[in-house]
């Protein structure tokens, strides 16, 4: 009966403290960062970087992207390994190894 009694007061004395527990206390942070939760209820659920890029494009025929999505213009000084001739770079096992 006496532990039955002592857990009750342990019990309303602990609801006690945490009621007496204030609005400013529990909110001493503030606020936190607003987001718009609304902005993943559709497909693309996270924003990725071309998501924040403006759809631009010009009417100039070599100029008509922008440079961050330009294609680079192929340097035959530079090292590709798939036009150099190799006599292991023959056969359908290379083709179906590459592709």
């Amino acid at each position: 009966m006496f532990r039955q009694l002592a857990l009750a007061c342990l019990t309303a004395m602990t609801l006690l403290l945490v009621g007496g527990l204030t609005a400013s206390e529990a909110e001493a942070q503030g606020r936190g960062q607003p987001t718009d939760w609304n902005r993943f209820y559709y497909y693309p659920y996270l924003y990725y970087p071309q998501n924040f890029q403006q759809p631009q494009s010009y009417d100039h025929m070599y100029y008509r992207y922008g440079p961050e999505m330009q294609i680079p213009v192929y340097n035959k000084d530079w090292y590709n390994p798939y036009p150099t001739d190799r006599p292991y770079h023959k056969g359908y096992h290379f083709h179906l190894d590459t592709f």
